[in-house]
């Protein structure tokens, strides 16, 4: 993990304490992040996807996850976000309107070495010049049907596997 400052371009990060104590304990980090401005209810369904998957995962795991958006916590919204990212261990994206500041966000988990899933929404038009170098590699389509989230591909068997993988890492890492 990187222990410099993205913001400050610094050699060390203020909030270095605080992440090396969340490295080690009995919670399963989970950030999301997507376009604020979003006029629709892709936010909520993804929250209830990940959150049936979670439920699951409790049932085999005596771990404690957590799931939230990123946003301003404690200060510099700028250093809040990377703190929580450089704190995660797992997060998702939502790139299905393109938003600038999603986009930096996954820029710094794959810097900090993250894992990371791009969700992307199929009733958005994709814009010619927008990540075309990412269309198709590691994206979860999805559309919206009856209320709920379809995915192209298997989603929540992915993002179940990769939570089972930090779950065991977080048992083992507290009996030590």
């Amino acid at each position: 993990m990187s222990a410099t400052c993205l913001l400050h371009n610094s050699q060390t990060c203020s909030k270095r304490k605080t992440i090396e104590r969340t490295r080690c304990d009995d919670l399963v980090r989970i950030v999301y992040a997507y376009d604020w401005n979003t006029h629709s209810d892709n936010p909520a369904l993804i929250h209830d996807e990940v959150m049936s998957v979670i439920k699951d995962l409790k049932r085999e795991f005596p771990v404690r996850f957590s799931f939230h958006s990123l946003g301003a916590k404690d200060g510099s919204i700028y250093c809040d976000i990377c703190r929580q990212i450089k704190s995660s261990d797992v997060a998702l994206f939502d790139l299905s309107t393109y938003n600038l500041n999603v986009i930096l966000e996954l820029g710094i988990a794959i810097g900090v070495g993250t894992y990371v899933f791009l969700l992307k929404s199929r009733h958005y038009q994709q814009r010619q010049t927008a990540l075309s170098d990412l269309n198709g590699i590691l994206e979860y389509r999805f559309y919206r049907r009856l209320g709920r989230l379809t995915f192209q591909t298997d989603f929540r068997h992915s993002l179940r596997s990769k939570l089972r993988l930090v779950a065991k890492k977080c048992m083992k890492c507290s009996q030590e």
